[in-house]
C-alpha cells in the first residue's frame, strides 16, 4: 500500500504551438507521486494528447481523484487499462519507487532531433544549427507546398545536405499531396515522412510508399501498444514513431518493441515536463533501440519556466532528471 497524490499543471508555450491538425497556447497535464511507508517516492506524468485519442485531461483528473490517498497498485492495475497516459505514469512511478531513481543512463551520447514547428521560421532553424543538432524535424502541411519546399531547400543548401531531415504532416495530407511530398523527399536527405495521411489510411499509405525510395513513418496511427502490435502484425514496412507517455502499459510496450528492428523505431516527446520526458527516455534507453535520434528536442517550445528537460543536441549520461529534480518541480506546481 502506498500514498497516491497528484497535481495538475498548465504550461505556456513561448508562442502559440501550431501543427497542421491543431494549435495550442498552453499544455496542461498532471504530475503524480507515489510514496511508501518508508518515505521512498516515485514520480510519473500524465500527458494526454486528446487529438491522438488518449483519455481527456478531465477524465484523467477524475480517475486521479478516485485513486488519491491509499493506493494498492496490484489491485488497481487492471482498472487503468482504459487510461493509457495514467497507466504509463503510474507504472513509471511504481517502478521508480522500487529502484529509488530513474535508473537509466547512456554510455555514449545519443543524438536528439530538434523541432521546427514552422518551416518558415528561419531564426529557429539557424538557432538549432548553431546549437549543433544533426537531425531536425519540420512540421509541414500548414502552408502551401511550394512555400514549405522553398524553405526546406534553403535549409538543405545552408547545411550542405549534411543534416538529417524529418517531415511531419500530422495526418493532414490527402493522397495527391502525400505523393507530392514523397517525390520531393526522395531527392533530398529526408529520413522519413511522418504520418502524411490520417489514422485509418495506413494500408493506402503502405501501397503509395512502395513507389518511392523515401520512407514513411506512423505516429498518430501507433499511439497505443495495441496499435503498435496491430501494424507490426500487418508488417508495416516503414518507421514507428513511439510516444511512450501515451502508449499505455510500460512493460507491455517494452515487450512489443522487442519484435521490431532497431532502425524502425523512433522515440518521441509528448510535450511533457522533465518528469514525463525522463521516464519516457528511460524506457527508450531500456529498450536498447538507439539507431535513430530521439525526437525530444522540444524545450524551446515553452517559456523558460524551469519545467523542461534540457537536452540539447545529444542525450548525455547525466541528462535525465533525478528524484530531487522531480521533488523541486512538484513543490512549484
Amino acid at each position: 500500500m502506498v500514498e497516491f497524490a497528484y497535481k495538475a499543471y498548465r504550461r505556456t508555450f513561448a508562442k502559440e504551438y501550431q501543427t497542421a491538425s491543431h494549435e495550442l497556447s498552453q499544455r496542461p497535464g498532471i504530475l503524480l507521486r507515489l510514496r511508501d511507508g518508508d518515505g521512498r517516492v516515485g514520480f510519473g506524468e500524465i500527458a494526454p494528447i486528446e487529438s491522438f485519442e488518449t483519455e481527456s485531461l478531465l477524465a484523467a483528473l477524475s480517475r486521479c481523484e478516485e485513486l488519491q490517498g491509499k493506493f494498492e497498485y496490484e489491485e488497481s492495475r487492471d482498472s487503468l487499462n482504459s487510461f493509457p497516459c495514467l497507466q504509463f505514469a503510474t507504472e513509471s512511478a511504481y517502478e521508480m519507487l522500487g529502484v529509488g531513481s530513474v535508473s537509466q543512463s547512456v554510455d555514449a551520447p545519443w543524438p536528439v532531433c530538434g523541432l521546427v514547428a514552422d518551416a518558415t521560421d528561419r531564426s529557429q532553424i539557424e538557432g538549432l544549427l548553431e546549437q549543433g543538432y544533426r537531425t531536425i524535424k519540420f512540421k509541414i502541411g500548414k502552408s502551401e507546398f511550394a512555400e514549405e519546399r522553398r524553405n526546406i531547400d534553403a535549409f538543405v543548401e545552408d547545411s550542405d545536405g549534411k543534416i538529417g531531415i524529418r517531415l511531419d504532416a500530422n495526418g493532414s495530407l490527402d493522397r495527391a499531396k502525400t505523393i507530392q511530398w514523397l517525390e520531393y523527399a526522395s531527392d533530398v536527405p529526408v529520413e522519413y515522412l511522418e504520418q502524411p495521411m490520417a489514422k485509418g489510411s495506413e494500408r493506402e499509405m503502405s501501397i503509395i510508399a512502395r513507389d518511392f525510395p523515401a520512407r514513411l513513418a506512423l505516429d498518430e496511427s501507433v499511439c497505443f501498444v495495441d496499435d503498435l502490435k496491430r501494424w507490426n502484425d500487418f508488417h508495416w514496412e516503414g518507421v514507428y514513431v513511439v510516444k511512450p507517455s501515451i502508449a499505455g502499459g510500460r512493460r507491455a510496450l517494452l515487450d512489443e518493441l522487442l519484435r521490431i528492428p532497431d532502425e524502425r523505431v523512433v522515440f518521441s516527446s509528448s510535450l511533457e515536463t522533465l518528469v514525463g520526458a525522463s521516464t519516457a527516455i528511460g524506457l527508450a534507453i531500456e529498450s536498447t533501440k538507439r539507431s535513430r535520434a530521439l525526437a525530444f528536442g522540444v524545450e524551446d517550445l515553452f517559456q523558460n519556466d524551469g519545467a523542461s528537460l534540457q537536452l540539447g543536441p545529444f542525450l548525455q549520461s547525466d541528462s535525465l532528471g533525478s528524484i530531487e529534480d522531480f521533488e523541486e518541480l512538484w513543490k512549484t506546481v
